[in-house]
């Protein structure tokens, strides 16, 4: 079973993603590179940040659980994401795998759980899955609000009172800077400061001279916020 996740992202690599082409995005190829180097956590965040973009990308979804299924024991988002595999894949000629997966995954939730006659682990699941979606929904809607509560609370500029173009100051004020911590990526930046990950450019361009490649941040490195 450990070489399961290898061979199946090599299977992958003939399947076409829907829309655009998502595997082209940087947060999905350090996806990758965090998951080949057994960085499993880093990898998770950045396939959640690769599906935020892409929410249709059917490979990532798939990778995702078996990351959750087979390095993070988690068999509740492992069952999430295959079964959003096959929603986007549905006659992909991996389905009786997938579902082979899913079954296995299912067993082994109903193995965690208290031995209570009861206990309906399908509704358990659902529920549990619905909560799951919920709570990146919510991520996701806390860091759009955050960004227009930014834009909504910034000072007003004052009202001219003389047509004459004001005096250059000769002290510049300090520009933000931002120390990169673990997971952050020019996107994430750009939604943060900006508001939206179309911002991100402009933090690349402004820090440059220690940025030569634009997914390649190091943690610890402090960035010019413009």
């Amino acid at each position: 079973m450990k070489r399961l996740l290898p061979i199946l992202l090599l299977a992958l690599s003939g399947c076409q993603p829907v829309g655009t082409n998502p595997e082209q995005s940087a947060a999905y190829n350090q996806a990758r590179k965090s998951a080949d180097a057994g960085e499993w956590k880093a990898a998770v965040a950045f396939y959640r940040q690769t599906l935020d973009e892409h929410p249709r990308f059917a490979r990532a979804h798939l990778e995702l659980a078996l990351l959750y299924d087979e390095k993070l024991n988690d068999p509740i988002g492992a069952i999430y994401h295959y079964r959003r595999y096959l929603d986007l894949e549905p006659n992909s000629d991996k389905r009786r795998v997938v579902d082979d997966f899913i079954e296995r995954a299912r067993l082994s939730l109903a193995s965690k759980l208290p031995q209570n006659p009861g206990t309906d682990v399908n509704e358990l699941l659902r529920l549990q899955q619905q909560n799951t979606a919920l709570a990146s929904e919510v991520a996701a809607l806390k860091t759009k609000l955050a960004g227009y509560e930014a834009v909504i609370n910034a000072p007003a500029l004052p009202a001219p009172t003389d047509p004459t173009p004001p005096t250059p100051t000769p002290n510049p004020a300090k520009p933000r800077t931002h120390v990169v911590a673990k997971g952050d990526t020019l996107h994430s930046l750009a939604l943060r400061y900006y508001g939206t990950r179309a911002g991100w450019e402009k933090i690349y361009q402004a820090n440059r001279a220690t940025v030569p490649v634009k997914d390649q941040l190091r943690v610890g490195q402090s960035l010019v916020i413009p």
